[in-house]
C-alpha cells in the first residue's frame, strides 16, 4: 500500500481508534537547527469497497506538526504580516541537509474493527526561508510523506472463491 487509495469518504464508515503511539521525530539540520516533526491521524474511513487481496480499502486524514529549534545566529526579526503559506517561487530559499537523530518510529493506531494502521512521516527534503516566525525562528519549507502500513483483522479479510480449474490437457487411456 504505497499510496493512500482514493475512497469516497461521504460513503464511508468512520472508525472509532486508540492511538497507541504518535511520537514526535527529531532532525538535525545542516545548519545546527533541530527539527521536530509529528504526524496526526484525526480520522479514520473504512469504505465498504475491497482490494484485489480481498481487504477493505480504508482512508484517513492527516496533518502534521512541525517546529524548530534554531542556534542564536539564524534567529532574525519576525516576518510582519506571518505567512499563512510558504512558496519557493516567491522567496528565497536555501535546501538544508538533514539526518534523523534516534530510532526510527512509527504511530500506531488500534481499529475497533480490529484492524491496526501503522504510519510514518519520511521527509525527502527540507528548505529554509527568508522568512522568520514569531519567535525569531526562520521558517523552513519541509517536503514530506506520510508512509502507511496496514494489517487488516483476519474476520474483514473478503476470501476469494477459489474455482477448481478443469484440467485440459490431453489424456491417455489411463487418464
Amino acid at each position: 500500500m504505497g499510496e493512500q487509495p482514493q475512497v469516497d469518504m461521504t460513503k464511508a464508515t468512520a472508525i472509532e481508534f486508540a492511538v497507541k503511539d504518535e511520537p514526535w521525530i527529531k532532525y538535525k539540520l545542516e545548519d545546527g537547527t533541530l527539527l521536530f516533526g509529528r504526524l496526526i491521524i484525526p480520522k479514520i474511513f473504512r469504505s465498504n469497497d475491497y482490494d484485489f487481496s480481498g481487504n477493505p480499502v480504508y482512508a484517513w486524514s492527516s496533518q502534521n506538526l512541525f517546529t524548530t529549534i534554531c542556534p542564536r545566529a539564524l534567529r532574525g526579526t519576525p516576518t510582519v504580516p506571518v505567512p499563512t503559506t510558504l512558496d519557493p517561487r516567491t522567496m528565497n530559499t536555501t535546501a538544508v541537509d538533514f539526518e534523523r537523530v534516534g530510532p526510527e518510529r512509527w504511530n500506531v493506531y488500534e481499529l475497533s474493527d480490529g484492524s491496526v494502521l501503522r504510519a510514518k512521516l519520511e521527509i525527502t527534503g527540507i528548505m529554509r526561508t527568508d522568512k522568520y516566525g514569531p519567535d525569531g525562528d526562520p521558517l523552513y519549507i519541509v517536503n514530506n510523506q506520510p508512509i502507511p502500513r496496514l494489517k487488516v483483522a483476519e474476520a474483514l479479510v473478503k476470501k476469494q472463491k477459489t474455482t477448481k480449474q478443469q484440467d485440459s490437457s490431453p489424456k491417455s487411456i489411463y487418464g
